[in-house]
């Protein structure tokens, strides 16, 4: 009796763990299946789904596959294949959910916490989204999307995050597409641009490096639109002879008032000759300025007002071709900075990436804000030669400093500026040390983002010396024998061309035709922006002489 209970004890043990085991096993996907994720916790830009049955056996390399945005912070996934475990993440190198086992279809898992490895907790979705069904494997197009294709029309990808091909997914439902995902291949035209001719109108579109990586759930905004896959940006474009490739400002938005932007554009012709730029801008309210008309592809531009405003370029070639393009910029109002801001940089040499063996170089660093405290701006310079050695640096009112590179090699400055309250910012530029300056047209001085750093100490001033910037006179053409002061083209005339490259010339661009012996119009000993103002003020009659 006592051995038939007992038996029956034992019975009973392995029947419940019977039980246990069972329960724990995951249930395997099948084919079809969607399953949800809750976003509200982790607040990921993008999730991806990863499932797996093993490291050869998955859905798709790590990170996974792009879930589908369907309902706020809620994202699904149908699943193409049978697997049994689950990974949710924020991208490669992100943020990501335990090693779960698949709950089954129609599921939804709500992280714990937003840890980077987090838990989640499942439950039956019971919302009425949907999500459009992933093909099992990608699928080939027979021809490429772009080039000798007919369609209704042409979307671009400005592919400047540098991914090695380029593919476009475009849909209106889940049986509505252009090919199954990640879509067709797009045409490489050159420029980092790429082409992709859809045969009918569809309402969103992904781009994406062949699956992964790629960008969200984009609303196509009309025809011949290209998205800038590095700045998530729309831009209208243009397939025509006139190609832009590029609209740029020396500054980031958003900038201040008072300090000069200058402005750049890239652009070909397939017709060939020569291409003008008319560069203009227009404020919130409407109101438009033509900062520079002419064969020059740079534009120097001194905002006065705060506000929103659109910079845009023209530009036509020979054949009377046009193509435009326009750029979004904010301006605030400089007269309230607290913070430090760097508007420019220079050296007395004029140069932008080469300085001169064994010459004495003024540096200069021009900054605008500090309106706290003292009032007063505090700047340094740490020079690094080529073999890691610094100079001795101090905090001071001057924003200028002297130095004479004895080695060759590359030299950092690393310039500061700095508030009455030890606020800092700081930029880092790079020079070549040589025998004898050969500068090539277009070289540019790299200039790193502004960042914030906090000073060990600072020097106390009682008075704070101007900026001042050293303007650079490159060539001089005499077409008139008496000069006023002010006609830095020395053409007989005082006018916005003048301005403009008094402009340049602060803003370290080479200037032709340039005299600037007569760019001091404000006859304050130095050469800057303000001598700029002084001729625009002139030319608006806004003062009647010079």
């Amino acid at each position: 009796m006592r051995r038939t209970k007992f038996l029956s004890f034992i019975l009973a043990v392995v029947m419940i763990m019977t039980c246990f085991a069972v329960a724990g096993v995951s249930t395997s996907a099948a084919s079809g299946d969607v399953v949800y994720f809750d976003n509200s916790v982790t607040k990921f830009s993008t999730v991806y789904c990863y499932v797996y049955n093993g490291e050869d056996d998955k859905n798709a390399t790590w990170p996974g596959e792009q879930m589908t945005n369907v309902s706020g912070d809620i994202w699904a996934y149908s699943i193409s294949g049978d697997y049994s475990k689950i990974i949710f993440n924020s991208g490669l190198n992100g943020t990501q959910s335990d090693d779960l086992n698949y709950p089954g279809n129609g599921q939804i898992a709500t992280p714990n916490d937003s840890n980077d490895k987090f838990g989640v907790s499942w439950k039956a979705y019971t919302g009425s989204d949907t999500v459009p069904t992933k093909p099992t494997s990608a699928t080939s197009p027979t021809t490429s999307g772009g080039g000798g294709n007919t369609g209704v029309g042409t979307v671009y990808c400005q592919n400047d995050a540098n991914w090695s091909t380029v593919y476009c997914y475009m849909w209106n439902s889940a049986s509505d597409e252009n090919a199954p995902f990640p879509g067709e291949k797009m045409t490489d035209l050159g420029d980092n641009v790429w082409e992709y001719n859809y045969r009918k109108n569809y309402a969103n579109v992904i781009f994406s490096q062949n699956r992964t990586p790629q960008t969200k759930d984009l609303t196509l905004p009309g025809d011949s639109y290209i998205y800038n896959n590095s700045k998530n940006t729309w831009e209208p474009y243009s397939n025509g002879p006139v190609k832009i490739t590029a609209l740029t400002t020396s500054l980031e938005s958003p900038s201040y008032t008072g300090v000069s932007v200058v402005i750049s554009a890239a652009a070909k012709s397939t017709d060939g000759g020569n291409l003008t730029y008319k560069f203009t801008v227009k404020d919130q309210n409407g109101g438009e300025t033509t900062i520079s008309d002419g064969a020059s592809d740079t534009a120097a531009w001194i905002p006065t007002s705060a506000g929103n405003y659109k910079i845009t370029v023209d530009v036509k070639d020979n054949a009377g071709n046009e193509n435009s393009r326009s750029i979004d910029f904010e301006v605030k109002d400089a007269t309230a900075l607290e913070e430090a801001f760097i508007s420019a940089f220079s050296n007395s040499l004029g140069t932008r990436t080469q300085i001169k063996q064994n010459s004495n170089i003024t540096f200069t660093l021009n900054a605008i804000g500090g309106h706290t405290g003292n009032g007063l701006l505090f700047y340094k310079f740490v020079v690094t030669d080529p073999d890691g050695g610094n100079n001795v640096a101090y905090y001071t009112t001057s924003n200028a400093y002297s130095y004479t590179p004895t080695k060759l090699g590359t030299y950092t400055i690393t310039a500061f500026a700095q508030n009455s309250y030890n606020n800092t910012v700081s930029k880092v530029y790079t020079y070549s040390s040589v025998v004898e300056i050969n500068e090539q047209e277009g070289d540019t001085n790299p200039q790193p983002v502004t960042s914030t750093t906090a000073p060990t100490s600072a020097t106390s001033a009682t008075s704070q010396q101007a900026s001042s910037t050293s303007a650079t006179s490159t060539s001089q053409t005499v077409t008139v024998p008496n000069p006023k002061l002010g006609d830095v083209n020395r053409d007989g005339e005082i006018n916005i061309l003048d301005a403009t490259k008094i402009q340049k010339a602060v803003a370290l661009i080479k200037v032709d035709n340039y005299d600037a012996s007569l760019a001091d119009t404000d006859k304050d000993g130095k050469i800057s922006v303000k001598d700029a103002t002084v001729i625009m003020k002139y030319v608006a009659k806004m003062i009647s002489s010079i």
